[in-house]
């Protein structure tokens, strides 16, 4: 809905892909007036992932997750927070990555947690003390996209590491029954 009513009252609209701007033109917007610039969200992880993937780069958040990410382990990320999640959502979330540990012990399950009460409590509650599962603080950008990039599978329920993951080659699960982001503005990749 805010994208409508700005757009009503736009001159110029900058569309990341030519499907968005087909988008655009169905709602009568004038062609001349949409430029397609791409996906700026990719645009500064391509950027991000350079840099932390770079052998001279350094950081102490990253040098800290490089003691807990085990390397002979397959290593899935996780996120949370999404309102639609919490209570029951939450819990049964939380129950499935419980049996994915328990049952998996080849991988390694890392959880930053987000600071909300509604999503702490269950995850707390269900997960601590698993011995593969980590549950951390929430990371800062680059740390959370060198910690993407050594991810083996993404389990998330955030629009942006939804359309994050695939482009840098990453299978995702969404832990959501819709999105609001459409296929057209992830890079393609196919992983299977």
């Amino acid at each position: 809905m805010n994208r409508s009513i700005a757009g009503s009252i736009s001159d110029y609209h900058f569309a990341p892909t030519a499907t968005s701007k087909q988008n655009l033109i169905r709602e009568n917007i004038s062609e001349e007036n949409i430029l397609v610039t791409g996906n700026t969200v990719i645009d500064a992880l391509d950027f991000s992932s350079g840099k932390v993937t770079a052998s001279l780069y350094s950081d102490n958040e990253v040098e800290r997750l490089k003691h807990i990410v085990d390397d002979s382990k397959k290593i899935i990320l996780v996120t949370g927070h999404r309102r639609e999640n919490h209570g029951q959502g939450f819990i049964n979330i939380c129950s499935a990555l419980k049996e994915i540990a328990e049952k998996n012990k080849n991988v390694q399950i890392i959880y930053p947690v987000h600071l909300n009460p509604n999503v702490q409590k269950p995850v707390y509650e269900l997960l601590a003390g698993i011995e593969n599962v980590k549950l951390i603080s929430p990371l800062s950008y680059p740390a959370f996209v060198w910690l993407m990039n050594k991810s083996h599978l993404i389990i998330t329920d955030s629009g942006g590491v939804q359309e994050e993951a695939p482009s840098l080659g990453k299978p995702v699960l969404v832990m959501r029954d819709t999105t609001e982001r459409p296929k057209p503005l992830m890079r393609e990749r196919f992983f299977w």
